[in-house]
């Protein structure tokens, strides 16, 4: 046993940090991928031997273990042979929590003590040692090797000296736990736990709480929830305790729980405690800890902007703090910020160059910037400092699927009934329509390219008959930080013949602004009613997109068709969203919608083509999550749509409009489908449309 090494080498590390442990369960990512909270743990664990039964020790039984301490010294210098001062001070080291010291002192009179007595000192300092395992190293090579080395001799322990009191083989057997979790072993901590209760025994309550966490890292919230309130009512103040439960009810989807928990914590700390009489408070991390994990859990609950308005002040406070710069990080890149979340997470490795939830949390960020090759390197350096932790399958899982195959799948159907009695009828659409449309694109080749295929196919009923038209070629796409490319040529049949081709380009200017630009030969959204008299038509369209945050967005396109026939067609849209309202499962953004255009040879074609047109609708959007367990959720949707819409010649009229969609999420891919009404008006006559779409999008990358 490594018992003076192990306190001495500890004593001779740096200071020790304002918070020694970080729950694992604390540190974790969930419903946005690659985001991890932190936590502050404000003590080692609990030394076990607090439990055990008191030593009966008449000559300590009057005084405290400091004045014992020091008579046996005395007692001692004076006579190195006396036997009662030499048990004196071995009894009194250990209750000062120097037990390392004791036990090594003891091994040198061992008959002078009691069994019970020698094992209870024995378990003492195994618990020091496991608790010393916990504070930073003085190397990240060194980061698990006290605790290696104490659950080794905890194990030869119970090998080659099984324990002959029954509380403390008992205690080993609760001692290994905690060593097991803070090495990540979080299965072996719940086999552990269960082992005990199997075999009878009442788990102590000090232990529930790493039980409850590694509950939490194997995913197994509702198994943790009465572990962890087992927990708290037996150490109602324990802050971290209640932390655990309140992400254990977040987990869980129970935020009407988590969110209140969180609350009422970090009312109860007091920022800067003072003793009765003391001139100055002192810093209590608790109220640190209850601060940022009540922020983390509105973010959980998708409420990133007032997690954000909660951590700015803090890191203001704090510049210099690793798990609060990381925390912010996390809370940027759920704002749809990958930039500013990077620059946090740096920020952190800079101060603390293996901070876990900064190591795991670039990789995100780097993977929205479309930094791959940085991203590949920081899931190696995230490997290389914590090989044993369980996120990192995960995030590794994550960036392969960027990296992997993208496909998009997907079909629609629409009917057109026209309203008015107009005879002969002929909607733009057809009475009918529909279509399908399949891309595949390749694994990434040298983290920027891929190459794919693309196909498509669009129909619409007529007055005299069906007209199609397909597509099918390759394509070539590049994407690396600042700038995406790509081009496709094909090859076009059915209505309208020929050689198909598309040239186009973004670039993102910051984590706000993108705009990009795109060419089009035989373009896919030409009129089916122009294909009908096979007339084709050229695009060239320029996009712009600003979205700050995650609760508001603004998107424009400026297009230009023109046909065969000599007609061009400018149209321009606007659309903008607006978070109303945020709750854990519903969302309700208001919708605007701006759209005008202009023809130059008007209604003098055979197709629906308006001299000038525009219209403005207004209307709200409502997401509910319905079901979400981690990365896999059911989410509805609805959406409210109305406005006037006017046409020159043909006056003006209000157009309602409404959808409804399910939309399914699991492990980054994604299922949606809906159904879409509206009355739509065109030449002055009004249409009933009615359409169904479903997308199938596989990938992680968009």
């Amino acid at each position: 046993m490594r018992a003076v090494g192990a306190q001495r080498s500890a004593i001779r590390r740096r200071p020790l940090p304002d918070a020694p442990f970080v729950p694992f369960a604390l540190l974790r990512h969930a419903y946005l991928p690659h985001v991890l909270a932190a936590t502050l743990w404000s003590s080692i664990p609990p030394v076990l031997a607090a439990e055990a039964p008191a030593a009966a020790d008449p000559d300590n039984a009057a005084r405290s273990p400091t004045t014992a301490l020091h008579a046996a010294q005395g007692r001692l210098a004076a006579d190195p042979g006396d036997n009662d001062a030499f048990r004196q001070r071995v009894l009194a080291l250990d209750a000062l929590g120097a037990s390392a010291l004791a036990a090594e002192a003891m091994a040198q009179r061992p008959q002078l003590f009691a069994d019970f007595e020698r094992e209870r000192i024995q378990g003492d300092a195994l618990a020091r040692a496991i608790g010393w395992g916990r504070v930073e190293p003085e190397t990240p090579a060194a980061r698990l090797a006290e605790s290696q080395a104490a659950l080794a001799a905890l194990e030869r322990m119970q090998r080659e000296s099984p324990r002959a009191t029954t509380w403390e083989a008992t205690r080993l057997r609760v001692d290994a736990l905690s060593a097991l979790n803070h090495l990540q072993r979080h299965e072996a901590v719940v086999a552990g736990y269960q082992a005990l209760l199997d075999d009878g025994i009442e788990v102590p309550a000090y232990i529930l709480g790493t039980v409850g966490d590694s509950l939490l890292a194997l995913r197994r919230p509702a198994d943790a929830i009465p572990v962890l309130e087992a927990a708290v009512a037996h150490k109602p103040h324990d802050v971290n305790v209640r932390i655990l439960l309140g992400y254990a009810f977040i987990e869980t989807e129970r935020f009407d729980r988590a969110l209140p928990l969180m609350e009422t914590l970090a009312a109860s700390q007091a920022a800067w405690p003072r003793q009765a009489g003391a001139a100055a408070g002192y810093q209590n991390w608790d109220r640190y800890s209850a601060d940022l994990n009540h922020a983390l859990a509105h973010s959980y609950a998708n409420d990133h902007a007032r997690a954000e308005a909660m951590l700015q002040p803090l890191t203001g406070i704090g510049p210099a703090n690793p798990g609060l710069q990381a925390a912010y990080g996390a809370v940027q890149s759920r704002r749809l910020r990958p930039s500013a979340a990077l620059e946090r997470y740096r920020m952190a490795l800079t101060m603390t160059p293996g901070a876990r939830d900064a190591l795991a949390g670039q990789v995100s960020a780097l993977s929205a910037l479309d930094r791959i090759g940085e991203a590949r390197s920081a899931v190696a350096t995230l490997r290389q400092a914590h090989p044993e932790d369980p996120r990192l399958d995960r995030v590794e899982r994550d960036l392969d699927r960027h990296r992997g195959v993208q496909a998009t799948l997907s079909a629609r159907r629409g009917r057109s009934r026209q309203r008015d009695g107009a005879d002969p009828w002929i909607s733009p659409f057809g009475s009918r329509d529909g279509g399908w449309a399949l891309e595949v694109r390749s694994p990434l080749i040298d983290d920027h390219w891929r190459a794919g295929v693309f196909a498509h196919e669009d129909w619409a009923d007529f007055i005299d008959g069906r007209v199609r038209h397909r597509a099918a070629g390759v394509g070539t796409w590049y994407r690396h930080d600042r700038l995406g490319a790509w081009a496709t040529v094909g090859a076009a049949g059915g209505a309208s013949s020929g050689a198909t081709w598309t040239l186009g380009a973004d670039w993102r200017f910051n984590d706000a602004w993108r705009t990009g630009v795109e060419l089009a030969r035989n373009a896919q959204d030409t009129s089916l009613q122009a294909r009908r008299l096979g007339i084709d038509a050229d695009s060239a369209m320029l996009t712009a997109s600003y979205v700050p945050s995650d609760t508001f967005a603004l998107q424009g396109r400026l297009s230009r068709l023109r046909y065969d026939d000599g007609n061009t067609r400018d149209q321009l849209g606007v659309g903008a969203a607006q978070r109303l309202m945020t709750r854990p499962h519903l969302m309700v953004d208001s919708l605007l919608s701006v759209y005008a255009s202009r023809s130059s040879r008007g209604d003098t074609v055979g197709y629906f083509n308006p001299e000038r047109d525009a219209s403005a609708h207004l209307g709200l959007r409502l997401d509910h999550i319905t079901w979400r367990r981690y990365e896999t959720a059911f989410q509805q949707r609805i959406e409210l749509l109305a406005g006037p819409y006017w046409q020159r010649d043909a006056g003006t009229h209000w157009v309602p409009s409404l959808g409804y969609r399910h939309l399914w999420r699991r492990d980054g891919h994604e299922l949606e489908y809906g159904v879409a009404w509206s009355r739509p008006v065109y030449d002055g006559l009004r249409e009933q449309r009615v359409a169904f779409d479903i997308e199938l999008r596989w990938g992680g990358a968009r």
